[in-house]
């Protein structure tokens, strides 16, 4: 009998190696089973984690099967949860400090009740550089219905005397000369938008970017949400058949939004930063799409842990990125910590490099 436990065991732990091994280098074949394998990678590794303490209990000698799964993987894995020392913020090398950030319209995900708005109060107090906001209005004037409010509208005036907003709620702010080069929108919920910014003698191109969402309506959300909390045999079917398949297909519109971007930024030299929400996790085509470009990963070099950024209805995914390349380098980051939206935002620090 344990000789056919340890045969089971055996078998399942190498099938489920062989999917974390694939959806580790799922963005070089983003098919419908690629990017499945891509969706499910969190959970395939946390399988691949526990075979290794289930060998270790059970028959030591096996415990090569899970830990070649993780090595095979490795580069997958710290893609999706890099592991490195946070550094604290140093602002004494001459750079700039940019924030990317869905701000949900500037409603309160969790509906506090405040004298002015949370999320504007969180992007003042971090006072950086330069701000890409997806799904934020305009932001000229007092919205009571928003608790924005006249002082914090002045001092948004005040500090970023460059204001662009765009096509789909996207803006852009600058304490820095900027100037609008180009807004795409490919549909009625993904756009992107690129400025062109004059830093102390350095121009830097900024791709602020919103691609389709996920394809779920709140309705959707809800059920997913509901059955993480109580699932069942019944409920987990009805995922499959009414979700995966709209995860999927918007997965698909990502892949060919980051194309098109990819292709209309390709000839854009110099310094250049691709970020925003991607709805797309670290190893998506989409994100692989740009590194394929000599794109860097800011929270890829930087940070330590997942990253999650969007926190919404047990959704917990890392799907906002700051990607760049060009004459600088990414020194700190910070992914804070505040729920007023359904996403955290990303703050990266860059320094000037000497042109290689």
């Amino acid at each position: 009998m344990k000789h056919i436990v340890k045969v089971i065991l055996l078998i399942i732990n190498t099938l489920w190696g062989l999917l974390l091994i694939m959806g580790a280098y799922s963005a070089y074949c983003p098919t419908r089973i690629g990017i499945l394998l891509e969706l499910l990678f969190p959970i395939n590794l946390f399988v691949c984690v526990a075979f290794l303490f289930v060998w270790l209990a059970y028959n030591p000698r096996y415990i090569w099967v899970p830990a070649a799964a993780l090595i095979l993987s490795w580069g997958g894995i710290a893609r999706y949860c890099p592991i490195h020392k946070p550094q604290a913020p140093d602002n004494s090398q001459p750079g700039f400090t940019l924030m990317t950030y869905n701000v949900y319209h500037m409603l309160d995900y969790e509906g506090k009740e405040t004298t002015q708005n949370r999320t504007l109060s969180l992007l003042l107090k971090q006072n950086a550089d330069l701000v890409c906001l997806q799904e934020s209005p305009e932001l000229a004037s007092p919205n009571h219905g928003l608790k924005i409010s006249e002082a914090q509208i002045d001092s948004i005036h005040a500090i970023y005397p460059y204001r662009i907003p765009t096509s789909l709620n996207m803006n852009f702010l600058s304490k820095y000369p900027a100037e609008l080069l180009f807004d795409t929108v490919y549909s009625e919920s993904s756009a992107f938008a690129a400025y062109r910014v004059q830093i102390e003698g350095h121009e830097v191109t900024i791709i602020n970017q919103h691609m389709e969402s996920i394809g779920l309506t709140q309705t959707d959300k809800e059920l997913y949400h509901e059955i993480t909390a109580h699932p069942s045999t019944n409920s987990l079917d009805e995922v499959k058949e009414l979700l995966l398949s709209k995860l999927i297909n918007a997965a698909r519109a990502r892949n060919k939004q980051a194309d098109l971007t990819a292709e209309r930024i390709e000839d854009i030299p110099g310094n250049v930063i691709v970020c925003g929400d991607f709805n797309d996790s670290p190893l998506s085509y989409a994100v692989r799409r740009f590194r394929r470009m000599g794109f860097r990963n800011a929270y890829n070099e930087l940070a330590l842990g997942p990253g999650i950024t969007y926190h919404a209805n047990r959704f917990w995914f890392r799907i906002d990125h700051i990607l760049y390349r060009g004459d600088m380098e990414a020194r700190w980051l910070q992914r804070l910590r505040c729920k007023s939206s359904d996403h955290y935002p990303l703050l990266t620090r860059f320094v000037w490099e000497p042109p290689a």
